[in-house]
């Protein structure tokens, strides 16, 4: 996939990776439908912060989905709906020479077939 991180998995399924803690983001409303929704039920247009992810592994039916940080204030009101309390990581802020996060989190992914997608840019 373009534009994506891979990681593989140690023999106990886990894996790990650095990044800075993501945000929460507006989605466009401006010259869409969506924006003249938006604006007629007088929502607001944020997403929660999170992380997209795509679990792969073969015997397996392919997990795409996003994992979201617990202390966002959107977590109740998405706009697009996408928040369960299942996919809210346990993130755990560490104070030592640095301020820094860990979260942990366990995917489930159900046997069947493994398929990926066609990549978004070629």
């Amino acid at each position: 996939m373009n534009l994506r991180g891979r990681f593989i998995t140690d023999e106990t399924g886990t894996f790990g990776f650095r990044s800075i803690k993501p945000v929460g983001y507006p989605i466009p409303t401006e010259g869409n439908v969506v924006g003249e929704l938006l604006r007629a039920q007088e929502r607001h247009n944020y997403r929660p912060a999170h992380v997209h992810l795509l679990v792969f592994k073969p015997g397996f039916k392919t997990l795409i989905s996003q994992v979201f940080m617990p202390d966002d204030p959107h977590l109740e009101d998405d706009v697009q709906f996408g928040v369960t309390r299942a996919l809210i990581g346990d993130l755990v802020r560490h104070d030592d020479e640095t301020s820094w996060y860990s979260m942990d989190y366990t995917f489930v992914i159900d046997e069947g077939e493994a398929k990926l997608p066609r990549a978004p840019i070629r």
